[in-house]
């Protein structure tokens, strides 16, 4: 099928299989965020259990803890913490590319490039995701990049949340930096995250200030990242991701900042049962209209609360159902997973957090078999 654009890698010969990472810190040797305990409220940060990103295989880590086969990333030493991460890293990197998953989407969150404002104009960058971006591209795991995600707990300190001018050209200097610094390692920029439910992501705690409610911040926002995206890496294309399970997408106000389109889907967020991928369908709307390749950037099935009736089982048949609507949908050129592992780090609602492959400690659950049982059989 012809798209009438130059796709990255992952999608010019087959379908593109992907995961995503919700956990960035865990790959850049970072502690992670503080939770959200009660919105608007309270945040706290927990303390963090150990972490085995070995899908199931025996792992030895003599040098950190005498040869068990976890260990705690709640480490107050940074170098260590970087040591273990370029280690997940390389996990991650070989268990995907043996299992023919061809691309990771992970949030390039803005404070683990720039920790805090400075005052002036001389800023701070560091980009301690260099090794994981590293690793992807010497394994050949495409990187689906989110670039701007103003989510609380991505921002740098300092940030003014309440004023659009200087949060946007914050943002655009930021990005920038980001952009330039992986050039050509990078072949797909997603810009910001479901800019048509940020209202909704207010609602529960994950954006804060009032540049929300300015009207015309997503235009600002989505145009400012989609020109720094061009100008830095002209090669790279850009998506934008839409909440699509509602009505709410008006397409043509986001397609013409991106290259593909995305859509987030998750039938099942507020109900456990019945198991219905029949959603998928509106994708082919989705490509008539918009006049782009379209994927589903990013879709899954809770394993919890069990007492909302979320198990393990319904994720398994979740997953495997939704491989196949996807795969035999002539208007997808690829799917998401969401997402690869839960975490010790907690979000609500409280079905966000057990939408893992993985559970918190990295040990697959029975969907993550299924996914890849998927995979290999297409």
């Amino acid at each position: 099928m012809s798209f009438g654009t130059t796709l990255p890698r992952i999608f010019e010969d087959a379908f593109g299989w992907g995961v995503c990472i919700d956990n960035p810190w865990t790959f850049a040797g970072r502690l992670p965020p503080k939770s959200i305990v009660i919105p608007h409220v309270l945040s706290l940060r927990l303390p963090q259990g150990p972490i085995s990103m070995n899908f199931g295989r025996q792992m030895k880590f003599k040098k950190f803890n005498r040869g068990l086969s976890t260990v705690s990333f709640f480490d107050p030493v940074e170098s260590k913490r970087r040591e273990i991460s370029r280690m997940f890293s390389r996990n991650v990197a070989r268990e995907f590319q043996k299992n023919k998953i061809r691309f990771v989407r992970i949030w390039f969150q803005w404070n683990l490039f720039q920790k805090k404002i400075a005052r002036g104009k001389i800023q701070d960058y560091q980009f301690p995701l260099d090794d994981f971006v590293e690793t992807m591209n010497f394994y050949g795991i495409d990187i689906v990049a989110v670039l701007g995600n103003g989510y609380y707990r991505f921002l740098p300190e300092g940030l003014n949340i309440n004023d659009p001018d200087v949060y946007t050209a914050r943002l655009v200097e930021a990005s920038r930096e980001i952009v330039r610094h992986y050039k050509g390692k990078i072949g797909l920029w997603q810009l910001e995250n479901e800019p048509n439910w940020w209202m909704e992501h207010f609602a529960v705690d994950w954006r804060r200030g009032g540049v929300w409610f300015d009207p015309s911040i997503a235009e600002r926002i989505l145009g400012a990242l989609y020109q720094v995206a061009k100008d830095e890496d002209p090669n790279a294309l850009t998506m934008i991701n839409l909440e699509a399970d509602s009505a709410k997408s008006y397409l043509k106000n986001y397609t013409k900042y991106c290259d593909i389109l995305g859509l987030d889907y998750y039938p099942n967020y507020l109900q456990a049962t019945p198991i219905d991928v029949s959603h998928l369908s509106k994708a082919s709307v989705a490509r008539r209209e918009s006049g782009k390749p379209v994927m589903i950037a990013e879709t899954g099935y809770p394993t919890g609360p069990r007492i909302f009736g979320y198990t393990a089982a319904n994720q398994s048949e979740y997953v495997r159902k939704v491989c196949e609507a996807a795969y035999s949908n002539d208007s997808l050129i690829g799917l998401g997973m969401w997402r690869l592992s839960d975490s010790y780090w907690l979000s609500f609602p409280f079905q966000e957090n057990n939408f893992g492959l993985l559970n918190q400690r990295g040990i697959p659950k029975p969907a993550w078999q299924d996914f890849t049982e998927m995979i290999r059989k297409t």
